[in-house]
């Protein structure tokens, strides 16, 4: 008569180990799409009022929207979008570049807490996905700040989704604020600077109009292009032979 398998306890599952990360990341996924729609929606009438109140609009901007922004409750787009529709391509490039980048702040600090070190022991666990996070964050500091700067680049990267799993790998901080600075000005710049020729358009002078359209055409497809670079880029630095 054969003798029973000594007895071997069963690991937990993936997302019973990750906690409260688990649910957090899933949220994430489609959170700052819904948060869009009702920033967008109400673009015409919150647009004026800021613009209106000046430097309390900014002032509140950056209060409101930085701390929607670090609860990953809307996207990089949207905010960019109201800041050039609501204070045009000057002042709203610079408020949002710096609402952005200081909300990632509070997002990281968000990440990290719910996180912990539950993801660092999964990543450990696996061998592919310890070398990629070796090479990436585990290396030179100038290849992290590349590959920070790269995730950021693309004009719908998820910025929420980014935050987390770059809180959750322990980039440093001062790398991941660099980084998130240096990525978000390309795709930040076009949109305000979009939205605020948008709001600018006259459908009574259709010849200027045109013109204005023809540039955010081009602007759009700039960055794009400039998007698309970087995402092959990051794929060929996690790319493990």
């Amino acid at each position: 008569m054969s003798s029973a398998p000594p007895f071997t306890p069963q690991q937990p599952g993936l997302m019973r180990r990750l906690g409260a990360a688990g649910p957090f990341a899933i949220l994430l996924s489609f959170l700052p799409p819904v948060g869009s729609l009702f920033l967008i929606a109400s673009l015409t009438h919150l647009g004026p009022w800021l613009r209106l109140h000046d430097g309390t609009g900014l002032l509140i901007y950056f209060l409101v929207i930085g701390f929607l922004l670090g609860v990953s409750f809307v996207p990089t787009y949207a905010s960019a979008i109201l800041a050039g529709w609501a204070f045009g391509f000057a002042k709203g490039s610079l408020i949002a570049i710096v609402t952005i980048t200081i909300s990632s702040l509070l997002a990281y600090a968000v990440a990290r807490w719910i996180t912990r070190d539950r993801v660092l022991e999964i990543i450990y666990e696996r061998p592919k996905w310890r070398a990629i996070y070796q090479s990436l964050v585990g290396g030179r500091k100038p290849r992290t700040l590349l590959v920070v700067t790269l995730m950021r680049v693309p004009p719908l990267s998820p910025f929420a989704l980014a935050n987390f799993a770059l809180a959750a790998a322990r980039v440093p901080l001062e790398t991941y604020t660099f980084g998130t600075f240096i990525g978000i000005l390309p795709r930040t710049i076009v949109t305000t600077f979009a939205a605020a020729q948008v709001e600018q358009l006259d459908l009574n002078n259709l010849g200027q109009s045109w013109v204005k359209m023809v540039g955010i055409l081009l602007t759009l497809a700039a960055c794009i292009g400039t998007g698309v670079v970087a995402n092959r880029v990051l794929r060929e630095l996690t790319s493990i032979k």
